[in-house]
This record gives structure tokens, sequence and C-alpha cells, in this order.
């Protein structure tokens, strides 16, 4: 019983241990061990502050030489504040959180001894901000250590600083590149930024950095007075309101072009950066996180993130889930190399690819090692981790590792017999437990395994195009497939880096019914008479940030002709081809694979202009009859009624992962909150009347879905 209460007070002596652990040594200076006791990114807790005050209190009280700031954790200096911290406040609350935070870190930069942070690992958010407070910034030389400002992709901006720092540290076109994108910066890039001052090895971090307060080679940043020449040129550029305003309108037109100004955090940006004062700028920072925390934009983006964290939870409560140990491919074609690389790449898991053509798996390794090559250049992988993630990617025309194979991957082209052979040639050979997954957009996963001898490991594995890229990978299990072959696939799928999407065994399953009525529903347009660029800028306002006709190009039409059919026989007329564009087909308009379709392309596969001729082939003239509005309306509206009937037959297991797919699979506007939190914020009924007002101009593709009908009568759409 004793034992008991000891464990006990122990573990609440764990939770309530303060995240900035601060030890002052002989030398006098204060060691801030960074460790967060709840969790592993190192999240600041809601009290921050108070500690940070704590640890400031302790410097002065303790007359310290320097101040050292470091993560206890490894990879992780500081993940920042995780939202739920501000959701739930008033705007009294906010404005007072925001001012608390940007004052504790003004009370850490003017103190009297030097700061410094040693960054190793993620630097993100609020972790970024207290780095900026410091006088001096030293960060590990391995790839994994980044930064980024990542707020925007919520909604918000940063509020305890960061927005006047940074700007005034790396210059303000650098700072609004970053504060308006989210990205992430390498510790390469971030040297020669000025984000930090100095890179060391890792294991060398705390030592260099200790040495260099020890030995009082650090001063007090003077931010009034410039560096270098540069720095001093910038300041006197950026300082002067005129040339400021000038500047931040030239960024601002530039964003317009990506944003179309969709995103009020983007907007809300450059306002508060035309403030040249850095005190009356703070206020602005504070009013921001007030006005933008509550918009409708804020809480869609919150909502896709917070659901496509628990479709990566799934796997944990679906049963026995074990770690993949080797992977087959079978097929070495552009698809096949792709998983390969991402399986030794992210998985970190040994890959053999399978093709009974020797000068094609070359081909396939070759691709590999040209993706690691491309990483070690974007500094993302070291020259030796590149060595020995290709040593775990191997090629052959036969299949072997029989004993250690627990996951193979069919990837060879859409032919039925040929996908059932592969299955049937695998279950010959691998061992009883192997999970058979198969890459398919046409077949149903049923027909597949019908021929298996152990239905119950075969799944369906729908990646996208290009596979190195797209976030998303639909997860299709027929009825016979068991609990553990789902719980395992889903699990590899992460993984790989991927968002898993658990879909029905149905034709076109989620993503591929979505997009495709949009895509055919714009080239209609074109055959209606619409310009090819005023058809994809209308969809580019809506807030997709390419067109559904580049789009097409990128697919190749003469793919998306190929798997129109299965779509055809499976849900009707709504999935025809329009008439015209057999024409393009025979003009062998493929796209960006032969530099031929609705765009001209230069030889390096670069998007130019429209291709003018592509009107005398379809035999049509432009008239542009219709508003930007109603063209995105009308191709919209077919994507709404798809999304409509893949709910109505439980295509999908919730409208959120709905949501979640259709920004990550289609590029479905993320401001919007996705498809269905779109047509939540339409309603039913208004969506029916207009599809019924198009379905007697236009014809019954436009019919509406049972299920709108019935949201109509409930008087509700569940998004």
């Amino acid at each position: 019983m004793t034992d008991q209460i000891e464990q006990a007070q122990s573990e609440m002596n764990e939770i309530n241990r303060p995240t900035f652990q601060v030890e002052v040594d002989d030398n006098r200076i204060a060691v801030v061990n960074i460790l967060s006791p709840e969790n592993d990114a190192n999240w600041l807790p809601e009290n921050c502050v108070e500690e940070l005050r704590n640890v400031i209190g302790k410097a002065i009280y303790q007359q310290v030489r320097g101040i050292l700031f470091i993560s206890a954790r490894p990879k992780n200096f500081i993940q920042g504040f995780k939202l739920s911290v501000l959701q739930g406040k008033t705007e009294a609350q906010l404005k007072q959180f925001s001012q608390e935070m940007q004052l504790v870190m003004r009370e850490l930069n003017v103190l009297k001894v030097p700061v410094v942070a040693a960054i190793d690992g993620n630097c993100f958010s609020a972790g970024l901000e207290l780095a900026l407070a410091c006088d001096y910034r030293i960060a590990s030389d391995e790839v994994y250590t980044q930064f980024a400002m990542p707020q925007i992709r919520s909604g918000i901006l940063p509020f305890a600083g960061g927005t006047q720092r940074l700007p005034r540290l790396i210059g303000l076109n650098q700072a609004v590149d970053m504060l308006s994108s989210g990205k992430k910066v390498d510790v390469e890039h971030a040297l020669k930024l000025g984000l930090i001052d100095m890179t060391v090895p890792a294991n060398r971090l705390f030592q260099v950095a200790y040495q260099l307060l020890l030995e009082n080679q650090i001063a007090k940043a003077d931010y009034k007075k410039p560096k270098n020449l540069l720095h001093k040129w910038r300041k006197k550029l950026e300082g002067t309101p005129s040339l400021r305003n000038k500047l931040l309108d030239r960024l601002e037109n530039h964003l317009w072009q990506k944003t179309f100004g969709n995103y009020p955090a983007v907007i809300e940006l450059i306002e508060l950066l035309k403030e040249p004062h850095f005190k009356q700028g703070l206020t602005f920072e504070q009013d921001a996180l007030v006005k933008l925390l509550n918009t409708e934009t804020a809480k869609v983006l919150v909502n896709l993130k917070k659901t496509e964290r628990a479709m990566k939870d799934k796997y944990a409560i679906r049963g026995n889930v074990r770690d993949v140990l080797q992977v087959s491919i079978l097929g070495s074609g552009y698809m096949g190399a792709g998983i390969a690389y991402l399986t030794a790449n992210n998985a970190r898991i040994p890959v053999r690819i399978k093709d009974i053509h020797p000068s094609e798996i070359q081909k396939a390794l070759r691709t590999c090692y040209d993706l690691m090559r491309q990483a070690v250049q974007k500094k993302q992988l070291r020259e030796g981790e590149m060595i020995q993630r290709m040593n775990l990617i191997t090629g052959g025309e036969r299949l072997v590792a029989a004993k250690s194979t627990d996951f193979i991957i069919e990837a060879v082209y859409e032919d039925l017999k040929l996908k059932q052979r592969m299955l049937q040639e695998s279950e010959n050979y691998y061992d009883e437990h192997a999970i058979f997954a198969t890459n398919t957009s046409t077949f149903s996963i049923k027909e597949i395994a019908s021929v298996a001898k152990r239905p119950e490991n075969v799944i369906g594995f729908h990646y996208f195009s290009p596979v190195i890229k797209q976030q998303l990978v639909e997860i299709i299990p027929h009825e016979g497939t068991c609990e553990h072959t789902i719980a395992t696939a889903i699990h590899f799928a992460i993984q790989q880096g991927k968002v898993p999407l658990l879909v029905s065994d149905t034709q076109g399953y989620f993503i591929n019914r979505l997009l495709t009525p949009l895509l055919l529903e714009a080239m209609q347009c074109v055959i209606d008479g619409e310009a090819i660029e005023f058809i994809d800028r209308s969809l580019q306002e809506f807030g997709f940030k390419i067109g559904p006709l580049a789009m097409i190009d990128e697919i190749g039409l003469d793919v998306l002709n190929k798997a129109t059919p299965a779509l055809v026989n499976a849900y009707g007329e709504r999935f025809e081809m329009p008439a015209k564009t057999e024409l393009l087909i025979r003009n062998e308009r493929k796209g960006c694979k032969n530099k031929r379709g609705f765009y001209m392309y230069d030889k390096h596969g670069t998007r130019l202009q429209e291709d003018k001729s592509i009107y005398h082939v379809m035999e049509t003239i432009t008239q542009n009859d219709l508003e930007a509005e109603e063209i995105a309306r009308r191709c919209i509206l077919r994507m709404i009624n798809e999304a409509a009937w893949c709910l109505h037959e439980k295509v999908i297991q919730s409208p959120e992962e709905g949501n979640v797919a259709s920004v990550l699979g289609t590029g479905f506007p993320q401001f919007r909150g996705g498809i269905y939190a779109y047509m939540e914020k339409v309603g039913a009924k208004e969506i029916v009347n207009q599809l019924k007002a198009y379905q007697k101009i236009y014809g019954d593709r436009f019919a509406p879905c049972p299920w709108l009908l019935d949201c109509i009568d409930s008087s509700e759409i569940k998004a």
C-alpha cells in the first residue's frame, strides 16, 4: 500500500513538474532545461508566463552571468502552444494572454546578461518566438532541426512578439514568406537568413553554448544598432514609411495571386506589418489574435487538423497491430518506385521491387536514388543517411525473402487478370500471414480477392500521383478483410508518412468520385464556349490552388478517359465524358506527359499559357457568356452532389474525415473547411434549389442526390 502511495505521489510530482527547470551552477550560469511532463514535443503549458518569470526572477536573484535555454528532449526544442490553450477564452482574456507573453519575452530580452537559445530539433511557433527574444541562437546542424511560424495554418498569427522580432532580424521580405506560408526552414537556410547565429553538431550543442557564455563571448544584442552594412541599409529602407508600404504592397499583390484574399490571417499580417514602430506593432499583434481566433476560417482549419490527427490514431484501437518488417513491391513503374522510396526513406523498412523486366527495375532504383539525392540537396538527408536508406531498397525478377516479407504491395498496370495472378503467386510463395495490398483505382477489392486462398489478408491501398507528394492514401477493405489486416495497413500507411482514409469497396472509392465530376464539368464549360484560363481562374478564386483543366493536364486526359467507363457503368450518365473530348483524345492531348494539353508547356514541363489551338480541335468558339462565380458554382455543385452520394452510400465513415480527404486528395479549399463543412454552410435547401435549376438547363447530371433531399426534411446537414 505504501509503495502504491509513493508511486502515485511520484506520478503527481512528475505531472506538476514545471516545463522550464532552471539550475544555477558554480560559474553562475543559469541552465534552463525545457522538458514538458506531458508530451515529447515540448508543447508549452498555459502557465508558461509564470514559469518563465520564475526563471528570470531566479536569474536576477542569484546574479547570473548568463542564461542558457536547452531542451532536455532530443530532436525537439519547443513545438509551441496547443490551440486548446487559446480556445474558450474571452476576447479580454485572449488579449491579456498575448500581452503577458509579449511582456515576459520583453523581460527576457532586456535582461542585463546574455541569453542563449541552444536549439536541437523542432523550433516552432512560440518556441521560435522565445528564441527570437534571446540574444544569441545556436542550433544543431542536424537535418531534423527546423524552424517555423506555422500559426497561419490555424488561421492566426504569432502573438508573443514574433510578427515584430522576425522581420527586424531577417528582413520583411523573408519574414513575410515565413509568416504567410508557415513553411519549415532547415538549419542551413536559417543560418543564411540570419535567423540563427551558429551551428554545431548535436553532441556538442550544450558544450559550445555553455563555453560561449562562460568565456563572455556573447554580448547583449543591440537591436537599435545594425550588425553590418546590409542590416543598416535594410533597416533604413524598411523604416521609411513610403518605402516600407511600397514593399508590403508588392508582397501583398504576390500573396493575393496565391490566396485571392481567402485567408483573413494573411490580409491581417500585411496590415499589421505596415506599422513600423515596435510597441504599436505589439498592440496590433494582440488585436490580431482576438480578431482572428474566432473567425470561421480559424475554426475550420483547427477542426481539419484535429480530424487529421484522429485519422492517424485509428490503428491504435483496431485490434492487434504490429510494425511491418519487410515489404515487397510488385511492379517497377513510377508508382512502384515512389512507394519503395517512401517505404525506405520514411518508414525505414527494407523493400524489394519485383519485375520481370530487369531494365525497368534499374529504372526504378535510379528513380529512388534520384529522389534520395534530391533530399540530400535540400538538406533533408545527410549523405550517410542516404546510403543507409538506399541499401534498404533492392530489386530483382524473382520473389524472395519468403519468411521475412509481411507486406506485399501490387503496383502493376490496371488489368484485373494480371492483379489476380500477382495475388495468387504471392500467396503460393509468401508466409500465410503476409498482407497483400493492391494499388488499384478501377477494380473492386472483392473482385481481386475472389481468387485468394486467404482473402482475409487482402486489402486495397490506393495511392495518388505523385505518390511522394500526395499526403492521402485510401485504404479499402472488402467484406472479408480481417481487422488485423485493416489495422496493420493503417499503421503501415502512417509509417510511410501518409494520412489514411478508410473507404468502402465501391467503384471510384471516394477521391476519384469527388474529383471526376469537377473535371468533367470544367471540360463541358470549354465546350460551351468558356475560355480555358478563365475557367481555371474561376476555380482558383473559389480557393483551389490549381484549376481543373490544369489538373487534367497533370493527370492525363487519356488516364481520365480510361477510368470513366467503369464509373459510368456503376453510377450512370453523370460520369460520362463530354462527347467532344474524343476529338482531344484523337489529337493526342495527354497533357504534361507529352506537353500537349489544355495548356502549352516548355521543354522542362513548366505550364505556360492556354493552347488556343484546342478550341479549333474541339470545334468550339469562345464566347465567355458566364461570370466567374457561375462557372465555379456549376463545377462545385457537381462535386457537392457526388459528395452527398458518397455519404448516402456510406463510402466514407464520417463527414469530418471526408472534409480532410477532400482537402488533401482533391485540393478543395482548406479555408472552407472541406467539402461537407462547405455544404453545411450553404445549406441543403439552397444546394438542392441550385441543382434543380441547373438540371433544367444542363440535364440530369445535376439531379439532386436523395441524401440532400432527406437533409431538407431534417433541416440540417451534419458536417
